[in-house]
C-alpha cells in the first residue's frame, strides 16, 4: 500500500515538472519572437529606408531633429519700440553672410542681369544686396527710356521747381492712395494747378502703366521692383525709401529744386506759402516742439522741400553714406541721427514745418481753418490709411460749403476717431 502511493506521487511530481518546463520554453520562444519582429517593425521605418538602422544612425538622426526643433523654436527679433512693426523674416536673412539667389530675385527685379553662382563663383555679400536700388536692369533700360531730364524740364516752374511723389502697384491700383492723393488736389483751395508741376515716380512696371494712363509725367525707376505694399521697417521698405534718396540727389544735381510728398499726404492748400525764403530745406515733423529751427523736432521726410545748391548736395551724399552707420534702418531714422552735424557742421538752414499748419495722424490741431497737409503717418497699413483719408477728404468737401460766418464761430473739425485718427 504504501509503495502504490509513493509510485503515485513520482508520477504527480513528473508531471509537475514536465509542466514548469513546459511554460519555461514557451516564454522564452515568445520573447524571441517578439525581438525578431521589432526588428522587421524598426527595418520598415522611417528610420531605415532600407535596413535597420544602427543604434549610432539613429542618435545621430534624433539630434538632426532636436538641432531642428531648436532652431524653429528661435525666437523672432524683439518688437522696436514705439510704433513701428517687426522685422520680416526677410529682414534677418539680409544680416546673414550669404543669401539665395533666388530669393533676391524676389525682393528686387526678376529681370536684373545677377546670374545664380557657379559652384566655384562667391555669392554676393549683404552689402551688394541691401544696395540693389543702384543697380540697373537691362530689360527695364530698353524698355523703359531714362527721360527724367525731358519731364523735369516739362513739369518745372520758371523757379525750377517740381513737385514729386513715388507710387507702387499697390497704392496705384484703382480706388487705392493714388486716387485720394490726386483728388485732394482738385478738392484744395488753389493746389489744382500743382498737378501740372507733379512727377510720378513708379516703382514697378504696372503702376507705370496706371500712371500713364491718368497723368502726363511718369517715370519708371529703373532696376526697381517694388510692387506690393511695402510695410513699415521691413527690408523691402528699406529699400524703397533709400532708392527714393539716391533719385532726389540726382535730382538736385541736375539743377532742380523738389517737393517730394509721399502718396498718403492730402493737399488742402498752397504748401509753398509756408516755406521759409531763407531755408536750405524744410521738413515736415512727426513731432514738433514749437520752435521752427530746432533740430529738438522729429522730421518726417516724406514731406520735403529742398533747393538745390551744392551743400544740399552734399548732404544726400552724407545722408546715403551715413545709411551703413546706422543700420538697419530707414533714410528718415538716419536723417534724425545727423541733423544736429547737418545745422552744426554742414551749417544748412533746416526749417521744421509746425504741425499746426503740415499736420498728421501722430499729431495734429483739428482745425479745417489750418489745415495745409495732412499726413497718414503713425498709421500702418493701406486699409487704415484709406479709412481715414477718405473720411477726412468727405469732411473738407462739406467745410468748403460753410460760410465764412459760420466758420468764425469756431474751430471746424472732422470726425474722430478713425481707425488710425484721434
Amino acid at each position: 500500500m504504501m509503495k502504490k502511493e509513493s509510485t503515485s506521487s513520482n508520477n504527480l511530481q513528473q508531471v509537475i515538472s514536465f509542466l514548469l518546463g513546459a511554460s519555461v520554453a514557451s516564454v522564452l520562444l515568445f520573447f524571441i519572437l517578439s525581438a525578431n519582429r521589432g526588428d522587421r517593425y524598426i527595418a520598415n521605418s522611417s528610420w531605415s529606408s532600407t535596413s535597420t538602422k544602427s543604434a549610432q544612425e539613429i542618435l545621430s538622426s534624433s539630434s538632426d531633429i532636436i538641432q531642428a526643433t531648436d532652431h524653429a523654436k528661435t525666437p523672432l527679433p524683439k518688437k522696436p519700440k514705439g510704433d513701428e512693426t517687426k522685422f520680416s523674416t526677410k529682414e534677418s536673412e539680409r544680416n546673414e553672410t550669404s543669401y539665395s539667389p533666388s530669393k533676391e530675385s524676389e525682393a528686387t527685379d526678376r529681370s536684373s542681369p545677377l546670374k545664380e553662382p557657379e559652384k566655384n563663383e562667391t555669392k554676393s555679400s549683404p552689402k551688394e544686396f541691401e544696395r540693389n536700388e543702384t543697380k540697373l536692369s537691362t530689360t527695364n533700360e530698353t524698355k523703359y527710356s531714362d527721360n527724367l531730364e525731358d519731364l523735369l524740364r516739362k513739369a518745372a516752374t520758371k523757379e525750377k521747381n517740381i513737385i514729386m511723389t513715388s507710387v507702387n502697384e499697390a497704392w496705384a491700383a484703382p480706388d487705392s492712395l493714388l486716387g485720394l492723393f490726386l483728388e485732394s488736389f482738385h478738392s484744395g483751395e488753389d493746389t489744382e494747378h500743382f498737378l501740372n508741376n507733379l512727377i510720378m515716380i513708379t516703382l514697378d512696371p504696372k503702376a507705370f502703366e496706371r500712371c500713364k494712363a491718368m497723368h502726363p509725367f511718369c517715370y519708371m525707376l529703373k532696376g526697381a521692383n517694388f510692387a506690393g505694399e511695402k510695410v513699415y521697417m521691413t527690408s523691402d521698405y528699406f529699400d524703397l525709401v533709400w532708392t527714393k534718396v539716391k533719385l532726389q540727389q540726382r535730382i538736385l544735381q541736375l539743377g532742380y529744386n523738389f517737393l517730394f510728398t509721399d502718396v498718403d499726404i492730402m493737399w488742402f492748400r498752397n504748401p509753398f506759402e509756408r516755406f521759409a525764403p531763407d531755408a536750405d530745406i524744410s521738413t515736415s515733423c512727426d513731432f514738433f516742439f514749437g520752435d521752427e529751427n530746432s533740430p529738438w523736432n522729429f522730421p518726417n521726410t516724406g514731406f520735403l522741400y529742398v533747393k538745390s545748391n551744392p551743400k544740399n548736395i552734399e548732404l544726400f551724399k552724407y545722408w546715403h553714406e551715413s545709411r551703413d552707420k546706422f543700420p538697419p534702418n530707414h533714410e528718415q531714422w538716419v536723417f534724425n541721427q545727423i541733423k544736429f552735424d547737418v545745422v552744426n557742421r554742414m551749417q544748412l538752414k533746416i526749417q521744421f514745418l509746425s504741425t499746426t499748419y503740415n499736420m498728421g495722424f501722430c499729431n495734429s490741431t483739428k482745425d479745417f481753418d489750418k489745415l495745409y497737409t495732412m499726413h497718414a503717418n503713425c498709421c500702418v497699413g493701406i486699409g487704415a490709411k484709406m479709412h481715414d483719408l477718405r473720411m477726412l477728404l468727405d469732411d473738407w468737401n462739406r467745410y468748403k460749403t460753410i460760410t465764412k460766418e459760420e466758420r468764425k464761430k469756431g474751430p471746424v473739425s472732422w470726425r474722430v476717431p478713425g481707425i488710425c485718427m484721434h
